[in-house]
């Protein structure tokens, strides 16, 4: 068992292994100053318990012990990707990049600045513009900055603006809006209220999920209304399920499931 039983992701971002190697197979990810239990070490490595509950390896040069991160006053990035600075200007030195969905210590206020750290006790600056609030929670809010991210790349065990699969997506965006939602497509259909079993029913920001297999759930995205997909395969991007459509695509009528909501 590893000596210290509470690690912070010490990057940008870093992958979750299923074995403790990197050529093993990517479950998921964790961001900047997330809190990780330490289970188990083997190597260069330790077999961790992320905040929503997936287990599986990090690489210890991504990790650092900290005080508790319930021991600062903290803000959250809003905007989709942001830099870290060693001094309050933007032509000193670069520490690290970062991205909406980061909770950071807030150690002081200057004029456009705030000051920061990481983990391993770096100090940095961040722009205050980054950590702007967003409007209050409502469909059509939360649809609005789901957009902002069309066109970010698809990622297998992407939750991150660098790469997203489609669970890592609706999770990512529910989370900016204060709702949590466990990390896979089928907990989150398996969570959520039912709306109705046609794809043309819904409104913006409910779910609609597919299965490829007709058994488990394997996809999941935005309803945007009559027929219109917002999610993340290949990219994030906008697909419909009307066969009128110019965006049409047949495979998702075939695979749909169900609508259901957090909202």
């Amino acid at each position: 068992m590893a000596e210290e039983k509470i690690q912070y992701v010490n990057v940008s971002f870093t992958n979750i292994y299923r074995q403790a190697t990197f050529h093993s197979e990517i479950d998921t990810q964790a961001i900047l100053w997330e809190e990780l239990l330490v289970l188990e070490e083997s190597g260069l490595f330790r077999k961790v318990q992320t905040e929503d509950g997936y287990k599986g390896w990090i690489n210890i040069h991504q990790i650092a012990a900290s005080r508790s991160l319930r021991s600062f006053s903290t803000g959250i990035i809003t905007q989709p990707h942001v830099f870290f600075y060693e001094d309050a200007q933007r032509h000193s030195q670069l520490l690290r990049d970062g991205f909406a969905g980061m909770r950071i210590p807030l150690l002081q206020k200057t004029e456009g600045w705030i000051k920061t750290c990481f983990p391993d006790g770096t100090e940095a600056w961040v722009e205050e513009e980054a950590l702007q609030p967003l409007p209050g929670l409502s469909r059509e809010h939360l649809i609005a900055y789901a957009r902002r991210f069309l066109g970010v790349t698809y990622f297998w065990g992407g939750k991150t603006p660098r790469g997203f699969d489609c669970s890592g997506f609706v999770q990512f965006i529910h989370k900016l809006f204060g709702i949590q939602l466990r990390r896979d497509s089928w907990m989150q259909f398996e969570d959520s209220r039912f709306v109705s079993d046609q794809n043309m029913a819904g409104q913006p920001g409910d779910l609609m999920f597919f299965s490829e297999s007709g058994e488990r759930i394997t996809h999941v995205g935005f309803c945007l209304g009559s027929g219109l997909l917002l999610h993340a395969r290949g990219m994030v991007r906008v697909n419909s399920l009307q066969d009128d459509h110019a965006l049409f695509d047949a495979t998702l009528c075939d695979h749909f499931v169900a609508i259901k909501t957090f909202l």
